[in-house]
């Protein structure tokens, strides 16, 4: 989005505390699915994505997660390897996958938000370089589009782009931003870019994610005036804290904030102001949809020590999950101020050939 400013320069206060130090990228989503097999091949159908290695761990316990003891399998997947932007190609490792995962025990429960102002993570991104092939691709797979290809109003000076979101087999929402490029030469399948975190206070949770976690402001989105709900076919309806549907139009205030200078795959933290948000997030690990992003940390025991330090809480353990062929992995589960589930992760330790120096 070449209209946003420069952000500022980070104040070096801020280096001084949070994660920034420790977070080395956004490591994935993870999206809780009834049917493995069916989630996995509507996938690699209508979103830009592909299989790269399985999740198939034993029966164990995930204290932060809150389940004495279950068992989940699912598929890690990336970007597809032809997606290739203008200008540019996909780095060998993406800024972030994706987790398929189907709980065994306990089973999954509930459904995923139908409410596009839902408190929670409501919807994943893609960058697609050819939106109506994108639709039309949807459709072919059994998908359910909330409406056709339309333009959403994103700044104050009338800015505005192209987008659709519908829904997976389960439910979940998925979104497809058009990213053509300028001499309209070039068409790419897409890639994976941000996921939409819908929270009660903006300000509140723009200075914990950028203060506790560290993450860099990359744009402030604030249309100037109320628009038609229906614009971006973002879902089925709105809700007021009520319960009742919204009808009328819609407003919302959003900051994007990556990781320092990687701009590939912010988090796109959204308070909706027309109608107010709605709902609590999701309550339990198991249940289906949208239920954590997790972030890459260089050390996971100094880095759940800032989140200590800097006086979040609850904080769960440092854990190790054995996620089978995906390897053991240590982590971390914690939550924003809205109760949103998050997920520090450890980077693999280096395997290749050591400097002859320390």
């Amino acid at each position: 989005m070449n209209h946003e400013p420069r952000p500022a320069a980070v104040p070096l206060d801020r280096l001084r505390h949070g994660l920034r130090g420790h977070i080395n990228r956004f490591s994935h989503v993870v999206i809780n699915v009834a049917d493995l097999d069916r989630a996995v091949e509507f996938y690699e159908n209508t979103f830009p994505v592909q299989r790269r290695q399985r999740i198939n761990g034993p029966a164990q316990r995930y204290a932060g997660l809150g389940i004495e003891r279950g068992q989940f399998e699912g598929w890690v997947l990336e970007n597809r390897k032809d997606a290739s932007p203008p200008g540019g190609v996909v780095a060998e490792f993406p800024a972030r996958f994706m987790h398929l995962v189907q709980w065994k025990s306990p089973a999954p429960v509930g459904q995923p938000y139908r409410e596009a102002n839902h408190v929670g993570i409501y919807r994943q991104n893609s960058l697609v370089g050819n939106l109506d092939e994108a639709y039309r691709r949807v459709l072919a797979h059994g998908g359910r589009p909330y409406g056709e290809p339309s333009s959403i109003v994103l700044t104050p000076e009338g800015f505005a782009v192209t987008v659709f979101a519908y829904r997976d087999p389960d439910g979940n929402t998925l979104e497809m931003i058009g990213a053509e490029d300028p001499a309209g030469k070039v068409v790419y399948p897409g890639m994976m870019h941000h996921c939409n975190l819908n929270v009660r206070n903006l300000a509140r949770s723009n200075r914990f994610y950028r203060d506790t976690l560290g993450l860099d402001l990359q744009a402030y989105l604030a249309p100037g005036q109320p628009q038609p709900a229906g614009n971006g076919s973002l879902g089925d309806c709105l809700r007021h804290p009520d319960g009742v549907e919204h009808q009328g139009q819609m407003q919302f205030a959003a900051t994007l904030l990556g990781v320092r200078s990687d701009s590939r795959s912010p988090i796109d933290v959204l308070e909706w102001t027309l109608p107010k948000p709605y709902g609590e997030p999701y309550p339990v690990a198991n249940h289906l949809g949208i239920v954590r992003v997790a972030f890459e940390v260089d050390d996971i025991a100094a880095a759940r020590a800032r989140l200590l330090e800097a006086g979040h809480a609850p904080v769960g353990p440092v854990e190790t999950w054995d996620l089978g062929e995906s390897g053991r992995r240590q982590v971390v589960i914690f939550r924003d101020p809205d109760g949103i589930m998050l997920e520090l992760i450890e980077q693999l330790p280096y395997t290749g050939v050591r400097p002859p120096f320390d």
